[in-house]
């Protein structure tokens, strides 16, 4: 005799439980230190503890740290404000501390184990931790003259090593290069050897001819591509140089086709971060000749003889540290990458006993508000055997110019320079206030929601009160836990919404059981239908919206970045709790057949 077969409704794997409670303990974890709050501290590398001199320092500036914390090799003092911090990490560089090991970060009030098991409370922006944005421009005009400027230099190299004489080529104007020919037969040699370094065939100039006399011009789409991967170069290198700062949870972003957006939060006296965020500079490394034609004047002005090409420049430098020589002057260690040294090594091995010239170029702003190049020898030294990857220069002014020189080092030479066209200040106490009133919508909304669900559900009400709050708790905790991402004033309006919408997915569930129920369906059948027949639409809704809150964090920044993000994570928050957990609760209270239920 054949046995009846029937479907169980309402059960969940144990698999499914332990996978959800782990999900909700795991971030629920990671988002108590962000209840506790934070204070502002200042990280010293390097050093277990202060120094005689350095507690007097601050003693005498008043300024009392509320605790002193070493964690191997490195300590962090902990203050009552953003203030008495910025002045402690001032004073300390004034000492002649490296900057860079000198951090701005923010102490979590947690208790201790909670920091060890690597629990950080949520990152927060610019309008919330107050602090300094400055927009940056980025020098397109030097990116095009740059450009210009090499290919005069390519083509009269090429036309001398072809032994091609005769030929006159200029630059006319910004991206416009004028090359006149000789009056000769076989002019072919020289119009070859235009076309290949100047890449025509690739669209990268325009060539065109009048008699003997031809123009090259830059292209549009040669044009477009320089000015973008400079802006691309310059936000890698900026972001090296705001880490080498210290200056945690900072944001560099691109804004328009060549600006650059900095935001620091918490840092009020942003005068270090300008000097050198806007700063060019790097080093090269010349041959010293002293029969060259091309000179260039080192510290005291006198003029240096050097090779027109350098025999290295600073793109391969990969590290650089500053420090007091055996003589008591300031120096800074070099470290090359692997071709930087192979070059360097060749170099030397073959010119032992003879100069080189370590040449130090910046970029400044003059009175005019234009960027002037201003390149100095600032070393010359004989070479006394093979060098290799690591060495040191010396000749630099005093031990603050060598901190900075090896600062710039680390982070790598900007290949355009920079214009600072815009510096706004926002207070700490804004930044709270917008907190505050933030997460004052956030409590009134719940409660708000809280009070309808137990009104007009209530037995389930309280199913979804519950599922709220672990949907709060999951999200905060992931916003601890994902990289780079940072809460601001949007990111909270972020979730207020989807808190609300996290509502909307226990709605349509609980009210198809009630349809059900009408009906004269069980418990357990209104349950299951419920669910079941709530799912495609709670998962196309909250899906649509995911792929809007994707694309705008693509295209959009700052504010809009950081709404996207907390829509983001509180849509896939609220359809674990709103679907999986409400029912993991529902199940095994109403689940079954016998089970039984006033009112829904």
């Amino acid at each position: 005799m054949r046995k009846k077969s029937h479907t169980v409704l309402n059960r969940m794997s144990l698999w499914q439980y332990a996978l959800l409670l782990l999900m909700l303990v795991t971030f629920a974890f990671y988002s108590l230190p962000t209840f506790f709050g934070e204070q502002p501290s200042l990280g010293l590398h390097g050093q277990s503890r202060l120094s005689d001199a350095q507690r007097t320092l601050l003693a005498e500036n008043h300024i009392d740290p509320l605790k002193q914390i070493a964690q191997g090799g490195r300590m962090a003092l902990v203050f009552a404000s953003q203030g008495e911090q910025q002045l402690a990490k001032q004073l300390l560089e004034q000492q002649g501390l490296d900057s860079a090991a000198l951090t701005l970060e923010f102490y979590s009030n947690a208790p201790a184990w909670i920091s060890r098991l690597g629990a950080d409370p949520i990152k927060l922006g610019l309008d919330l931790r107050g602090g300094s944005q400055l927009l940056i421009g980025v020098d397109v005009d030097f990116v095009i003259d740059n450009q210009t400027k090499n290919l005069v230099d390519t083509l009269r190299t090429r036309f001398r090593e072809a032994n091609l004489r005769g030929a006159s080529v200029m630059r006319t104007a910004q991206g416009s290069v004028a090359v006149t020919l000789p009056d000769v037969a076989g002019q072919e040699a020289w119009l070859s050897i235009i076309k290949e370094s100047a890449g025509t065939r690739q669209d990268q100039w325009t060539l065109s001819r009048s008699g003997n006399a031809l123009t090259l011009v830059l292209s549009d789409a040669e044009r477009t591509l320089l000015v973008n991967n400079a802006v691309t170069q310059n936000l890698s290198i900026l972001k090296k140089r705001i880490n080498e700062l210290g200056i945690v949870e900072a944001s560099v972003v691109r804004q328009g086709q060549d600006g650059i957006r900095i935001e620091l939060p918490g840092v009020h006296n942003p005068k270090q971060a300008k000097e050198v965020i806007g700063a060019t500079a790097s080093l090269a490394f010349y041959e010293a000749k002293a029969d060259s034609r091309f000179f260039m004047a080192d510290r005291s002005g006198q003029a240096v003889g050097l090779a027109r090409q350098p025999v290295l420049s600073g793109e391969h430098i990969v590290d650089a540290r500053a420090n007091m020589g055996e003589m008591g002057q300031p120096q800074v260690n070099i470290v090359l990458d692997t071709l930087g040294g192979s070059k360097m090594n060749q170099f030397s091995r073959q010119h032992v006993g003879k100069p080189m010239a370590t040449v130090f170029t910046e970029y400044k702003t003059n009175a005019e508000g234009k960027l002037r190049a201003r390149s100095e020898v600032i070393n010359v030294a004989t070479i006394q055997t093979a060098l290799g990857n690591q060495f040191r220069i010396t000749g630099i002014g005093s031990l603050p110019e060598a901190q900075e020189l090896a600062m710039l080092l680390r982070a790598g030479a900007l290949t355009a320079p920079l214009k600072i066209l815009e510096e706004r200040s926002i207070g700490p106490t804004l930044g709270l206030q917008n907190i505050e009133a933030g997460f004052t919508a956030l409590a009134f909304g719940m409660a708000g929601m809280m009070l309808f669900m137990m009104a007009w559900y209530r037995k389930f009400g309280w199913v979804a009160i519950t599922a709220l709050v672990a949907n709060l708790l999951m999200q905060v905790g992931m916003l601890a836990v994902l990289p780079g991402a940072v809460l601001t004033l949007p990111g909270i309006a972020g979730l207020v919404l989807t808190v609300g919408m996290a509502v909307d997915t226990h709605v349509l569930i609980f009210e198809r059981i009630k349809d059900r129920l009408r009906e004269g369906g069980s418990l357990a059948n209104a349950i299951d239908f419920g669910y079941r027949s709530a799912f495609r639409t709670i998962f196309d809704a909250n899906i649509t919206t995911l792929i809007c809150a994707v694309v705008l964090y693509a295209i959009g920044s700052g504010p809009l970045q950081g709404f996207s993000i907390t829509l983001i994570l509180g849509l896939i928050s609220s359809m674990v709790t709103g679907i999986w957990g409400t029912r993991a609760i529902i199940n095994p209270l109403w689940g079954n057949s016998r089970a039984k239920l006033l009112r829904v």
